[in-house]
């Protein structure tokens, strides 16, 4: 497995190398043991669960190497059983500085002795740019998000159940389900008209419009639909398990 994302980081002089796959940061097995001195790194990672560590390749001066790594798991199954001294300065380190800075930003900016000042600004500049971008992607969708809250909260009037589903982003065959799965619609047995619970009519969550309709012989027949109020709208909108929770 090729991996270049490398986060170089020094720790009281000693260099603790982070590759990301992904998303996920694994620490360089040697480094950690470097850092707790545990002389035997092999016997590290015996003592570790196959699901806590793995291979990963680097980049060195003498080209790409393949190093034995280990995830967050891993790595507190070694500082929490190290007796050393140093083990305990360790942990608080990763907790209140290295951790952090990886999850936040997705680096960690301290310069390697191989690294020029000017790569250092580059790598801080690339790390900074993935950051902006990160964040312009999740104020679009708050942005939408608060667009649709924001149609949702001027609604005055009451939907049929189609266009509630349109109002809240979603398949009117899900908010069907939805409403019939948590108590506020039904059907008679045999019939096809959804009604609306009692209790949620008498809430003001629902209401029922009455209306005719001509047939083809000539009569008139009564027909009788649910519709969502304005109340339930903005209701459904924190209750529903889409995008728009978020708000809840």
């Amino acid at each position: 497995m090729t991996n270049t994302n490398l986060i170089p980081f020094s720790f009281e002089g000693k260099s603790v190398r982070v590759i990301k796959q992904g998303d996920t940061p694994h620490w360089v097995l040697v480094d950690v043991c470097d850092v707790l001195e545990i002389r035997n790194s092999r016997d590290a990672s015996s003592r570790l669960d196959d699901d806590e560590k793995g291979v990963g390749i680097t980049d060195t001066l003498g080209g790409p190497q393949e190093v034995a790594i280990i995830n967050e798991s891993g790595l507190w199954s070694l500082v929490l059983t190290s007796r050393k001294p140093e083990a305990k300065r360790f942990k608080k380190w990763l907790t209140a500085e290295v951790i952090p800075a990886i999850r936040k930003t997705g680096g960690y900016m301290v310069a390697t002795p191989e690294e020029t000042p000017e790569q250092l600004a580059l790598r801080a500049m690339q790390v900074l740019q993935a950051t902006v971008d990160r964040q312009k992607v999740q104020i679009a969708d708050m942005q939408e998000d608060v667009s649709a809250l924001d149609r949702i909260a001027k609604a005055d009037g009451s939907l049929c159940i189609t266009e509630a589903a349109k109002a809240l982003q979603m398949r009117p065959k899900d908010l069907f389900d939805y409403l019939s799965r948590n108590n506020w619609i039904y059907r008679r047995p045999g019939g096809k008209t959804w009604l609306g619970y009692a209790q949620r009519c008498n809430t003001g969550d629902l209401e029922h419009k009455v209306h005719t309709v001509l047939k083809a012989d000539g009569s008139e027949k009564v027909c009788e639909r649910v519709l969502v109020t304005a109340q339930g709208l903005r209701k459904l909108a924190k209750l529903l398990p889409s995008r728009l929770q978020a708000v809840a």
